[in-house]
């Protein structure tokens, strides 16, 4: 991983123009220097000439000190450098600060700001389509996620890593290293021991003949899921072998003890320690919890610390050092909540009684004036927690009122809204029925009087004149009775246009003034119109009320001209939460299946489908049923 960081960051530095190489090289001396780092980061410093160059100089002291652990400077510098790249061109060098921010606040156990930095970093390489970076991040989000103990999120996170690096022509060890760790870990403490296993060993397919100086990292986090298998010699036999791997690195760096070397060995010994003590070799495990000690607080991580603080507690309680243990615990509590920011947890109850046993004695030899101390103390406590309680009832009941009117004033609005909507309906519905009423006047005064002069014109020149052609005299009755015949549609239309709601009760009366009007002319057929009492006042729109009245008209019709029936009955009743309309003759019926669809029967059902209705219709050599469900 080292060395994938190494290759960024020259890479960044050389790829610019060669008026600033001087500049450049000044930086890499600083950065790369182990006794003079300060004296060239001065000279480079002395020597910025633009706002590129000052943002290359934060962005080397913010590597340099995340680098060498130096975590609060790293900090300062990354922001610093974050503020120039942010309205640069250099993307490379500011997704390296985000990924560098990231680490430090992983270090340092602020979860938060680690996965919060690293998906700052993951938008900027989307948008710049740098898919090495996004797969980069995801692997940071693993550890951090690891950290955090989410481990599900962990292993998510890894994985999408370790599929974009898997599927790459050239392929890179140590990325798919890095990837495959992350899972593993992740695994490791989610308590899942064989999968961690099957990633873990996955590392060595890609170092097959590769020096595995490189993965020291996976020696340990093997040993590690041996160790909580309680496979002890064999867990020690992996660490001891990462530790000799770590120590073989240090030589061959020229003996720089940077942030890595701290790291690793604050893991190793802390294994090797806890593995000692399980094995019931106290002595050694003593020895090898003081370097893990010094390693653990040396890398300043948070994770070390906490790791470390809790198997030293184990460690103490195993062999019955009580006070210890409980330090420790404290120790390990106290990170652990600056961590998760949570309350302190209570692990180890069964201990702390124990402990606090063995100073009854002590406490029970207390003078009275220390009780009396400790009573004052517990009454000062209790009026805090009585005067805090106070002004949380205070707060509380005051954010009651400020909901309370914030929901009064809601409600208020929502009233005005529904007062100013129906205001505006009835505005709307008021110059529709003025529009109607215009539009009916219109048909009646303009339409309906030609029509009355095409009948009176047709009457006139039947009479007037003595017609002998048979043919003629039939086309101009045929001409009067269709214009008369138009006017009572008219009428109907406009009866219609006139109304805004129209019921069944008034739906009865006309259809009773057609069925009269067809008496005339079929005297023989008895009608039978009934209308459920419940129904009467049931209102319909005009043009819902005009879809009835047509298609119970059109059936009527239909059964006067072709059925030859003798009785014809109309019923409206309520059928469940529906209303059903049946008109039903004894005539001759007809085949449905033989007989084409006219406009008659394809008009009935178009009206009733456009009020969302349902029709169908049934025949028979005993009659004809036209069923409507409303």
């Amino acid at each position: 991983m080292k060395n994938f960081y190494y290759f960024i960051l020259f890479t960044l530095l050389f790829s610019v123009e060669a008026n600033s190489q001087d500049f450049k090289k000044t930086l890499v001396k600083a950065f790369t220097s182990q006794d003079s780092s300060e004296y060239y980061f001065k000279i480079a410093k002395k020597n910025i000439k633009s706002i590129d160059d000052e943002a290359q100089y934060y962005f080397c002291k913010n590597a340099r000190y995340c680098d060498y652990n130096q975590l609060d400077s790293a900090i300062v510098y990354g922001q610093k450098a974050l503020k120039l790249l942010k309205n640069g061109n250099d993307v490379n060098s500011l997704l390296t600060v985000y990924n560098n921010l990231a680490k430090v606040y992983r270090k340092q156990g602020q979860y938060d700001k680690a996965i919060d930095y690293s998906l700052q970093g993951i938008r900027v390489a989307e948008i710049e389509k740098k898919e090495n970076w996004i797969a980069f991040f995801n692997a940071m989000l693993s550890l951090t996620y690891h950290d955090f103990e989410s481990y599900q999120k962990g292993v998510f996170y890894g994985k999408k890593a370790l599929k974009y690096w898997v599927s790459q022509k050239e392929k890179k060890p140590n990325m798919i290293s890095n990837a495959l760790n992350a899972i593993a870990i992740n695994f490791d403490d989610w308590n899942k021991p064989d999968s961690a296993l099957y990633y873990h060993k996955k590392v060595f397919k890609y170092f097959k003949g590769i020096d595995t100086l490189n993965i020291g990292e996976t020696y340990n986090n093997i040993g590690n899921t041996l160790l909580k298998q309680k496979k002890y010699r064999e867990a020690k036999r992996w660490i001891s072998s990462a530790l000799q791997i770590n120590d073989k690195n240090f030589e061959m760096s020229n003996g720089v003890k940077d942030n890595d070397y701290y790291y690793e060995r604050a893991t190793n010994y802390t294994n090797l320690a806890t593995i000692a003590y399980e094995l019931d070799d106290f002595n050694e495990a003593e020895k090898l919890f003081e370097k893990a000690y010094i390693y653990a607080k040396k890398s300043d991580n948070a994770e070390k610390l906490r790791d470390f603080y809790y198997q030293r507690a184990l460690f103490n309680k195993k062999r019955n050092n009580l006070s210890k243990a409980v330090q420790d615990q404290e120790s390990y509590i106290k990170i652990r909540d600056s961590v998760f920011d949570v309350e302190r947890a209570q692990n180890f109850s069964e201990l702390e009684a124990k402990y606090q046993n063995e100073k009854k004695e002590k406490l029970l030899l207390q003078s009275r004036a220390e009780i009396r101390e400790r009573e004052i103390e517990i009454k000062s406590k209790n009026t805090q927690f009585l005067i805090l309680g106070l002004v949380s009832l205070a707060l509380l009941a005051i954010i009651y009122l400020v909901y309370r009117q914030q929901k009064m004033k809601i409600k208020q609005q929502e009233q005005e809204f529904a007062l100013k909507s129906a205001i505006a309906k009835i505005e709307t519905q008021n110059k529709l029925q003025e529009q109607r009423l215009t539009i009916s006047r219109d048909l009646h005064d303009n339409i309906g009087s030609q029509l009355t002069f095409i009948i009176s014109s047709v009457d006139n020149i039947k009479y007037a004149f003595d017609i002998q052609n048979a043919k003629l005299d039939s086309k101009l009755s045929g001409i009067s009775n269709f214009a008369k015949s138009t006017i009572i549609e008219l009428r109907d239309t406009i009866w219609a246009m006139n109304k805004s709601q129209i019921t069944f009760e008034d739906l009865q009366t006309r259809i009773h003034n057609f069925i009269d009007k067809a008496k005339e002319a079929k005297n023989e057929i008895q009608f039978d119109f009934f209308v459920d009492a419940e129904l009467k006042e049931r209102q319909f729109s005009s043009i819902e009320g005009m879809n009835i009245y047509r298609t119970i008209q059109e059936a009527i019709n239909n059964s006067i001209k072709y059925a030859e029936a003798d009785k014809i009955q109309i019923q409206v009743h309520k059928a469940n939460n529906q209303i059903q309309i049946v008109i039903e003759d004894n005539g001759k019926g007809f085949d449905l299946s033989a007989t084409e669809k006219g406009n008659g029967l394809l008009n009935m059902q178009k009206r009733i489908t456009e009020i969302n209705g349902t029709f169908d219709i049934q025949s028979s050599d005993s009659g004809t049923k036209i069923s409507i469900l409303l």
